[in-house]
């Protein structure tokens, strides 16, 4: 009986993996919109690293400490060499760990955008089988548009995917029926973002986040019925506007077809 031919094993490439980087001003949302990729990605099964290197808001290490499964070390300070040296070791845990990242280097864009442009950060990550995501978040104020589309503007972060997030959630007025980027989605800026690339999406407000702050509750323990520090549940409507926001940020980031640019 004459052998059969054998097929050689097909090489399995290995996955994908992205790096998210956070772009905005301080108290623009960006590091709970990190934290929601960091909770998507581990509810999935997903390996990814949560690199909190904002000196001011340590959210991200809060919520995934560094030493555990998805944490990294914070770096010393707020200074470029020790930003540099940070990035440059957390990077490496990453590779080493073939996770994804997303990296939170707080309000301090000054610093972010001389250490993309140092390191040539798009070039090197895609060169490791790393794709990069740029997030640019604002809120509604002209003024933080201004911010952001200055960093875009300069380049700093080219040669990736980048997505503009919209914080409804800064909205200052209490009305919910003025569509809060009206005059952005007239302005001939974001016209020439979204003409090289750049995805705007809507960040859903959650209106009763002042009241799980209240009660020292984070969105994913409410999500998964943790109870309060007093043994007491979360008011269950809370609960419910919860889950739903998550709900339609999800919806509003796959109806745009840029699911796969998060970890």
């Amino acid at each position: 009986m004459a052998e059969k031919p054998t097929t050689p094993p097909v090489k399995k490439e290995p996955p994908r993996r992205r790096a998210v980087w956070r772009i905005a001003r301080g108290r623009s949302g960006g590091s709970l919109a990190l934290a929601i990729f960091i909770y998507w990605a581990i509810q999935a099964g997903r390996d990814v690293l949560a690199a909190d290197g904002d000196p001011n808001n340590p959210m991200l290490s809060k919520l995934f400490p560094p030493e555990g499964k998805h944490g990294v070390k914070r770096p010393a300070n707020a200074e470029l060499e020790q930003s540099k040296l940070w990035l440059a070791n957390t990077l490496a845990q990453a590779l080493e760990h073939n996770a994804s990242l997303a990296i939170d280097m707080g309000g301090g864009d000054r610093v972010s955008e001389e250490l993309a442009a140092e390191s040539h950060l798009a070039d090197f990550l895609k060169a490791n089988g790393v794709n990069p995501t740029f997030a640019y978040f604002t809120g509604p104020e002209r003024d933080d548009f201004d911010h952001v589309y200055r960093i875009w503007e300069s380049g700093a972060f080219r040669g990736g995917d980048s997505i503009l997030f919209l914080n409804e959630g800064l909205f200052r007025s209490s009305s919910r029926s003025i569509d809060p980027f009206l005059w952005l989605k007239e302005d001939p800026r974001l016209a020439e973002m979204e003409a090289a690339g750049v995805r705007p999406i809507v960040f859903p407000a959650l209106t009763c986040m002042k009241y799980l702050e209240g009660d020292d509750m984070n969105v994913f323990d409410v999500v998964a019925g943790k109870p309060k520090a007093d043994g007491t549940m979360v008011n269950p409507l809370w609960k419910h506007m919860t889950v739903k926001w998550l709900e339609a940020f999800e919806h509003n980031i796959k109806e745009e077809g840029v699911a796969e640019w998060l970890p």
